[in-house]
Formats: structure tokens, C-alpha cells, sequence
């Protein structure tokens, strides 16, 4: 871990980022690379330059990765709902083993082209994707990013000049019908995790995953503390450490059914 921080650091100074990115750039689009950080480490990576050079440097969000160490079991059902490129649906894969999958959903054409070339270039065989958004509803909807090209999107309504496209839309209880039932569910879907959660009622009341959740301002801490509180979910930082109940919950969160 010592050489992570290193890089990590290197990286948050404004000269040494310079030059680390400089010299990351310098690698071809499309150029395959072997992973040598991180839970990712030996892991085939495609590059692909609208994603972070973090992705295959590996040391892209240690807390996360740490995260799902401590929670991911082997055997497990793992949903990586908002995958982007598919960073985490390979360390999942990893923690999960050959006899756990991991579905990773994206609704971006070019994510689901990233997340399925980096499945097959380490012959993943228990990871799947998916190329829907996850909400509180099914069908199609409009879906929009800042600039054509970015790996980040959301579900209407639009911001000044971005991008449409036309994706498909479901919710989680029908992807359980699908693919089974979860054990642990990590959410990142700019804003929309409440959405989602309302269309997940069977999966947060009956199911019970754990749940690792990004939020995304103070309405989404809101409705997604809400609807968990009231399934009795129990808040916990990313250390596993419970956060007091008139404390507000972090960027980054776990949730864990009460026994």
C-alpha cells in the first residue's frame, strides 16, 4: 500500500500530477496495459483516454477498493450499478471468485463497450454487462452528458447544451428477476440513487444487500437516508464504523441490513 500512497500523492501535487499525466498520455488510445496497483494489480486494462488514468494506474479510489475488500465475499452477487468503465467490476470480480458474478449496468454505448473489452481481455467469465440505467420505472428514456465522449451521464432533465441519447431504463427489482439476487449492490448514478431505490423495494426490504452508495447533494442524502433508515438499514463509513444518527452520512457510504 506504501507505493499506492506514493503515487496517489505524487499525483495530487500540481507539478508531479503534470508530469504523471504527461507521461500517461503518452500511451496509444486503445493500448492494452497490465494493472500494478491496487486490488486490481496483474489485471489486463484497455485504455481508453476519457476515462482517469487511475483506472489503470489502479490506484483509482483506495477507500472504495478497501471498501469492497472488507464487505465482498466469496461466492457473492455483486451489481456495480453506474460501472462506468469497469474498474470496480474487475476488483469485484476478484473478490468474489469463480463461483461469484458481478453485473456491471451502465446506460453509456461507450461505457458498455469499455466494461465488456476489459471482461474479455481477462476472460471474466462470471462478470456480465448491461447497457441499461437503473430508476424507478422501465422503458426507454433521455439520457445526457456534458459533451459527446464524456463517461459521465444522467437521467433527465438536461443542463444547458448537453448531449442526448435515447437509453433503456429498468429497475432493480426486475434486474433480480434477470440475474439473481444480490449480496452487495455499489451505486454511483449522479443523483439518481434514490430513483433507483424506490424501484427497488423486493431488493432493499426483502433481499437485503449491503449497499455501497456515492451521493450526490444534500436532496439525494435525503431520500436515499430515508428510504434505507426505514428498511432498517444500518450507516456505516467505509471503515465499517457506524456514523451517528445526527451526523450527515458521507460522500461515500456503506449500508448494512440490521440483523
Amino acid at each position: 500500500m506504501i507505493k499506492e500512497t506514493i503515487t496517489k500523492t505524487l499525483g495530487e501535487l500540481p507539478l508531479a500530477g503534470r508530469a504523471l499525466r504527461w507521461y500517461a498520455n503518452q500511451y496509444a488510445e486503445g493500448s492494452v496495459v497490465t494493472i500494478r496497483q491496487g486490488l486490481g494489480t496483474d489485471f489486463l486494462w484497455k485504455r481508453y483516454h476519457r476515462y482517469v488514468n487511475g483506472y489503470w494506474i489502479g490506484h483509482y479510489e483506495f477507500p472504495i477498493q478497501n471498501a469492497l475488500k472488507r464487505f465482498l465475499r466469496r461466492g457473492d452477487t455483486f451489481f456495480d450499478i453506474g460501472a462506468n468503465a469497469g474498474f470496480f467490476t474487475l476488483i469485484a470480480s476478484r473478490l468474489v471468485g469463480e463461483t461469484g458474478k458481478c453485473i456491471a449496468f451502465d446506460p453509456s454505448p461507450d461505457n458498455a463497450t469499455s466494461i465488456l473489452t476489459q471482461i474479455k481481455l481477462n476472460s471474466l467469465t462470471g462478470c456480465s454487462a448491461v447497457m441499461e440505467a437503473i430508476a424507478d420505472f422501465e422503458g426507454q428514456a433521455d439520457f445526457f452528458f456534458a459533451s459527446a465522449g464524456s463517461p459521465i451521464g444522467h437521467l433527465g432533465p438536461s443542463v444547458n447544451g448537453e448531449q442526448r441519447i435515447e437509453v433503456k431504463v429498468s429497475t432493480l427489482d426486475s434486474a433480480v428477476r434477470r440475474f439473481g439476487e444480490p449480496n452487495f449492490v455499489k451505486m454511483d448514478i449522479e443523483g439518481a440513487e434514490g430513483r433507483a431505490l424506490r424501484g427497488a423495494s423486493r431488493v432493499v426490504n426483502e433481499i437485503r444487500p449491503t449497499w455501497l452508495i456515492e451521493l450526490h447533494g444534500a436532496e439525494c442524502e435525503r431520500e436515499v437516508r430515508t428510504i434505507l433508515g426505514a428498511a432498517s438499514y444500518l450507516f456505516l463509513n467505509l471503515n465499517g464504523e457506524p456514523v451517528l444518527p445526527d451526523r450527515a452520512l458521507p460522500g461515500h457510504f456503506i449500508a448494512a441490513p440490521s440483523a
